[in-house]
C-alpha cells in the first residue's frame, strides 16, 4: 500500500464517517459548542414593529426645520392613538414604537428645543434612523441550520425566540488509549530509557469539547493480547476510539495487527511529514483512529485530520468541520524540499496590514514544546523550496 496525499486521505477520511444521527435535548446553559440537530426557525418579524434606532425625535414633515413637539413615547409603552400631524414632533426614545404620521427620526444630537418646538440643523430624510419591521428576518426564516456548531451568539438567537432548550447530536463517546513499554504515567518513578506519557494528556485536553464525552483508556503495554483485550473492551464502550502509539513497522507494534484482527484499517502510511504511520479503521460501528507516537506527529494528525472527522462524526457539516486555511505571506526560507506535505509549526501574525507566517525555531518531529508556542501549521507542498516572501497556505489552530 503506497503512500497517500494528505489530502486525498482527508476527503476519503470525511466520506468514510457517518455521523450517528442520535439526538438530544439540550437546556439553552448547556448549548455553548453543541451542534444542532434541528432548525431553528423565526417565531416572529425582527424588529417585530417599526421602532427607533436611537434616542431622538419621532417628525412628520420632511421639507422643514421646525415642529411643534406634542408628547413622547419610550421602549414599551402603547402606541394606541398616537399620531403624528404635518409639522408636529414626538420625543422619542430607542427602541420604541414608531407613531403613525412619522417620516423619520432626528437623532437629539441634531436638534435644538425652544419654546416647545423642535428646531433642526438640516432637513431630515425620509425613514432616517427606523428600524423597520422584518429588516432583520421575517416570520418563519431558518436563523440557524441544522449541523450549525453552536457559539454564544447563536445561544442568544434561540433565546430570542423564547426556546429555553432545542434538539442537538447525542455527544460523542471518545475512549483514548496509548502504548509503548518505553512510557510511564506521570507522576509514576521513570526507569532507565522511559519517558512520561505526553500523547495521551495532550489528546485528552484537546478532547474537552461540549460535543465530546471522553474517557481515558490508560497506558498499555506492547503485547498483543493486551492490546486486543482493552481495544476490543474500548469500542464495546464508544463511538470512537483513538490510540497513540504502536501504528509503525516497528517489531513491537501490535495496534495496527490488533485492529485488523478485530475489524479492518482503511489506510496507515501518508505522504505527510511528520505523521507518516497514520490510519483508521472499525471495529463493527466504531470508528478507530490510530496515531503516531511521536509526540509532535500525534498532534499534528490529530488537528488535520482526527478533529475534522470527529466533528462530522458528532454532526457538523463537511465543510464546517474541515481545517480552515488562509494564504498567508512566508517570513521565512525552506532551502530544502522534503518529498512529503510537511506541516511546519509556527504563527500567524497581522504585520503592516497582511497576514504574516513565522516558523518556530525548533521543527524537530519529538519537541512539543514548539507547538504550544504556535497558533498554526504552515503547510510546504512536497518537492518545493519557500523563499522570504513566498505565499504559504496556513492552517490556523483556534484556542
Amino acid at each position: 500500500m503506497g503512500l497517500m496525499s494528505y489530502s486525498d486521505a482527508l476527503s476519503r477520511l470525511m466520506s468514510d464517517v457517518v455521523c450517528r444521527n442520535e439526538t438530544e435535548t439540550v437546556a439553552l446553559s448547556q448549548l455553548t459548542g453543541r451542534i444542532l440537530a434541528q432548525e431553528v426557525c423565526a417565531k416572529f418579524d425582527a424588529p417585530r414593529f417599526d421602532n427607533s434606532a436611537m434616542d431622538g425625535y419621532a417628525v412628520c414633515g420632511l421639507q422643514q426645520h421646525n415642529w411643534l413637539l406634542t408628547n413622547s413615547i419610550a421602549a414599551g409603552d402603547a402606541t394606541d392613538g398616537l399620531q403624528l400631524q404635518a409639522g408636529q414632533a414626538m420625543r422619542i426614545l430607542t427602541g420604541a414604537a414608531i407613531p403613525a404620521g412619522t417620516d423619520a427620526v432626528i437623532a437629539q444630537e441634531d436638534v435644538t428645543v425652544s419654546e416647545g418646538h423642535l428646531i433642526a440643523k438640516a432637513s431630515p430624510q425620509s425613514g432616517q434612523h427606523i428600524r423597520r419591521q422584518a429588516e432583520e428576518y421575517a416570520m418563519g426564516e431558518v436563523l440557524l441550520p441544522k449541523q450549525m456548531r453552536l457559539n454564544a451568539a447563536a445561544v442568544g438567537v434561540i433565546a430570542s425566540q423564547g426556546l429555553h432548550q432545542v434538539s442537538c447530536f447525542r455527544r460523542l463517546k471518545i475512549t483514548v488509549l496509548s502504548s509503548g513499554n518505553e512510557l510511564q504515567v506521570p507522576g509514576g518513578e521513570l526507569l532507565e530509557n522511559q519517558i512520561f506519557d505526553s500523547n495521551r494528556a495532550m489528546l485528552l485536553a484537546a478532547l474537552a469539547d461540549p460535543c465530546f464525552d471522553v474517557h481515558d483508556g490508560g497506558l498499555l503495554a506492547d503485547e498483543l493480547s493486551t492490546i486486543t483485550d482493552n481495544l476490543q473492551g474500548a469500542a464495546a464502550g464508544s463511538d470512537v476510539v483513538v490510540v497513540s502509539g504502536g501504528a509503525s513497522v516497528g517489531d513491537k507494534d501490535y495496534v495496527k495487527e490488533a485492529l485488523s484482527d478485530l475489524g479492518n484499517i482503511q489506510h496507515w502510511k501518508l505522504a505527510i511529514k511528520p505523521g507518516k504511520p497514520f490510519g483508521w479503521g472499525q471495529i463493527g460501528h466504531t470508528q478507530v483512529f490510530l496515531l503516531p507516537g511521536n509526540p509532535v506527529a500525534s498532534w499534528v494528525t490529530f488537528l488535520a485530520l482526527v478533529r475534522p472527522a470527529l466533528h462530522v462524526l458528532a454532526g457538523c457539516s463537511q465543510d464546517m468541520a474541515r481545517p480552515q486555511t488562509v494564504s498567508a505571506k512566508a517570513e521565512f526560507d525552506v532551502l530544502k524540499a522534503q518529498s512529503r506535505l510537511q506541516f511546519l509549526r509556527g504563527n500567524l501574525d497581522v504585520l503592516t496590514g497582511r497576514l504574516s507566517a513565522h516558523i518556530h525555531p525548533q521543527q524537530g518531529s519529538a519537541m512539543l514544546g514548539a507547538c504550544a508556542h504556535s497558533n498554526a501549521l504552515i503547510m510546504i507542498p512536497a518537492d518545493t523550496t519557500i523563499n522570504r516572501g513566498d505565499g504559504v497556505d496556513v492552517m490556523y489552530l483556534s484556542a
